[in-house]
């Protein structure tokens, strides 16, 4: 049997709109990422997940509740879903770090798999989630799970079980967008990717 998953970025926060590194820090929906996720879990609705799980930070949750509240179920969280740690970059703007760090963030920029001061690399942070994603999947026998995640390591773990290099191919979701695969207990099918409900 092929199920679906859906992987689900949460809504907008302060930090997205002030362009900062969010990473691990534990930043809220704004008002308007509350009304992005009402808005793509009613759409999300009709796909009708029977297990829906969440990274443990609160923006994350908070948009995964949503979407549980529409299906009279419980969003179960997991903190191996949490968003690529920045180390010294979190909070701070890409001017700010370019002031500290201006070689580390060109290397960030162009794609290289480095790690920021104190932080995780993208292939880190991306085995990190693929491999979460695959351990949820695998002990569930829902037919139809949700991800709610974050932008960075839903990409890289998107790529990684799409068996890409991990280069940046895929597009990072906008706040709400979300992915759809098939997983056919072998092989992951990308069916769709950035949809954003408006």
């Amino acid at each position: 049997m092929t199920r679906t998953v859906i992987f689900w970025r949460h809504g907008q926060t302060d930090y997205n709109v002030e362009r900062r590194f969010q990473g691990q820090t534990d930043i809220p929906l704004n008002e308007l990422g509350r009304t992005q996720a009402a808005q793509a879990a009613s759409y999300l609705r009709k796909l009708a997940p029977e297990l829906i799980v969440s990274s443990d930070l609160s923006r994350a949750a908070d948009t995964a509740d949503e979407l549980a509240s529409l299906l009279n179920v419980d969003a179960t969280r997991d903190g191996r879903l949490r968003e690529t740690a920045f180390g010294q970059w979190e909070g701070h703007t890409r001017d700010e770090i370019n002031a500290s760090w201006p070689e580390e963030l060109q290397q960030w920029l162009s794609g290289a798999d480095m790690n920021p001061p104190g932080g995780e690399s993208r292939s880190e942070s991306g085995r990190r989630v693929s491999s979460a994603i695959t351990d949820i999947v695998e002990r569930s026998e829902a037919a139809t799970i949700a991800i709610v995640a974050h932008g960075a390591v839903l990409r890289a773990a998107a790529e990684l079980l799409l068996g890409m290099d991990g280069s940046g191919r895929l597009a990072v979701l906008g706040n709400c967008g979300h992915g759809e695969f098939g997983f056919t207990g072998s092989a992951w099918v990308l069916r769709s990717w950035g949809t954003v409900p408006s």
